[in-house]
């Protein structure tokens, strides 16, 4: 039996996919790894900025660490003024008509070593300096324009405050002290916002904290060159509480600052900063895992046009029989 003239070309298409198929699945392929690219590309950006963030919450941390420790101090030297202002030896010489300060200096002395650290003053009853123990910078200084004064003045028990004297923050409390009704001086307990509480506030936290004025760095933890250089850099470009990104010398930083209440007129400053390499090499470890979902998708769709492509020849195979 003779076959018909083109029958040995079987059902129309039985051959190679057409141009057009393959055009399909190139733009399908094309899509996907488009997509795959994009959701890498946001996958990554949401995990820089949940880096960030997490930073700039430690900072947050560290800031109301340095708060809740300062403000325990403070409440310590209202206490401590309180106590020491009753002190019979301190009340009698200081209603002495013509009393000397070496005589109030070695009363202040005596009381000092009960505390074995910080500074005591005794002002007259205008804010002046009359005698101190443990702060020989203070001696004879003029403090009636101090807010911290101003505000002992007009109250009738212990206030507290802060001094930027010397490059250096000191946290006191002011009791007056009373022989009759009207203060015939003022006691004041203070205590330097020293090394030693940044030290401590670094150490809990793993943040570098710095205590500034203008754009000086007065203290700053941990110790080293290395941070005072983070700290001078930032100076002066930071303008409100939010955090920002700072580049230096090749590192990235999350900083902010804040305004340190109690602190009169010289309106220092803390300064809180971490940088991101640490939090960034944590994340690396497992950051290929953000490119598995698309690679799986493009395999997916790579095999499900390769399988329908095989149906489709199976089809015309079986149909050109």
């Amino acid at each position: 039996m003779s076959q018909a003239p083109g029958g040995h070309r079987g059902a129309p298409g039985s051959g190679a996919p057409s141009s057009s198929g393959r055009a399909m699945s190139l733009v399908i392929v094309a899509l996907t790894i488009g997509v795959a690219a994009v959701w890498s590309r946001v996958a990554l950006h949401q995990l820089s900025s949940s880096i960030v963030r997490e930073t700039a919450g430690h900072l947050d941390r560290a800031r109301r660490t340095f708060e809740v420790t300062r403000a325990r101090n403070l409440d310590s030297l209202r206490v401590q003024a309180r106590v020491m202002v009753e002190d019979p030896r301190l009340k009698s010489t200081l209603s002495t008509d013509g009393i000397d300060e070496v005589t109030v200096a070695d009363i202040l002395g005596d009381l000092g070593k009960l505390r074995s650290t910080g500074f005591l003053m005794v002002l007259s009853p205008d804010g002046r300096v009359f005698a101190q123990a443990g702060a020989d910078e203070l001696r004879g200084l003029d403090l009636s324009g101090s807010s911290a004064v101003k505000q002992a003045q007009a109250a009738p028990a212990a206030v507290v405050g802060s001094w930027v004297i010397g490059g250096k923050i000191m946290d006191l409390s002011i009791m007056p002290v009373r022989f009759g009704a009207k203060p015939i001086a003022y006691l004041v307990v203070g205590q330097a916002v020293d090394q030693n509480l940044l030290d401590a506030v670094a150490d809990q936290t793993g943040v570098a904290v710095a205590t500034t004025t203008g754009q000086t760095v007065m203290l700053s933890a941990p110790l080293g060159d290395a941070t005072r250089t983070v700290f001078a850099g930032v100076l002066g470009q930071l303008e409100s509480s939010q955090s920002r990104l700072f580049e230096i010398e090749g590192e990235t930083y999350v900083v902010a600052m804040s305004d340190l209440e109690e602190s009169g007129q010289a309106h220092p400053r803390l300064v809180v900063a971490q940088s991101l390499a640490t939090p960034r090499a944590t994340f690396a470890r497992s950051r290929w895992m953000l490119f598995l979902p698309p690679v799986l998708m493009i395999i997916a769709v790579l095999f499900a046009l390769t399988a329908g492509r095989r149906v489709i020849a199976v089809r015309q195979l079986r149909s050109s029989e």
